[in-house]
């Protein structure tokens, strides 16, 4: 039996759970240039409720940096579109390496401090997203279902979901590959459903 592509296997995710799907897939054809045919194509699954996180799986073999591949989920927030944050869990490398560099913001926290890397270059907006020690633990959680992952404040530019342009964005993600195993998949819903909340709650209380 012919083994199925990615775009047919995040179809059959939609249709079995009842969600939106819009997608598209195009190849670019060889040149000179480009010897071989590059494939352009994105899914894009809407919640079941608009609640729900946008699920955004994005390819272009002409693209490079992380733009060019990714696949996760993403939803509006409301921070200034020049806020840029990135937080990764550490990794053995982190840790063995002489050179390495903590990060310059920290949360207080030392548990979650001691697991992740955090960059960023809006610390009033930082400091808005992790002064909740339920969100630190929601976000350890989601970084333990797969190493890969990326917390990012516009670090992606998801403006192919229209309701997401233009403005700010978080998303948990990972680079390079999707996202296509369905157990990690459904349970990445829930995680990133509770604190897309907790998030929202405590803009309000801040604001």
């Amino acid at each position: 039996m012919e083994e199925k592509t990615a775009v047919e296997e995040l179809k059959e995710f939609a249709n079995k759970t009842n969600r939106e799907i819009d997608f598209d897939d195009k190849t670019y054809v060889a040149s000179g240039i480009n010897p071989r045919n590059l494939v352009k194509q994105h899914v894009i699954i809407s919640g079941t409720t608009n609640d729900e996180p946008y699920f955004v799986s994005y390819c272009d073999m002409l693209a490079i940096g992380d733009n060019a591949m990714y696949s996760g989920f993403f939803f509006p927030i409301e921070f200034p579109l020049s806020t840029l944050i990135q937080v990764r869990q550490k990794n053995i490398l982190d840790k063995v390496n002489p050179f390495f560099k903590k990060s310059e913001f920290t949360t207080q926290s030392k548990k979650f401090d001691s697991k992740v890397i955090i960059v960023e270059n809006d610390e009033r907006s930082s400091g808005k997203l992790f002064y909740s020690q339920g969100t630190q633990s929601l976000l350890l959680d989601i970084f333990k279902l797969d190493p890969r992952l990326k917390f990012c404040v516009n670090h992606i530019d998801v403006g192919i979901v229209s309701e997401l342009k233009n403005k700010s964005t978080l998303g948990i993600y990972i680079t390079e590959q999707w996202l296509l195993d369905e157990a990690i998949i459904k349970k990445l819903y829930a995680l990133v459903g509770k604190l897309k909340m907790k998030i929202q709650i405590g803009h309000e209380v801040h604001s």
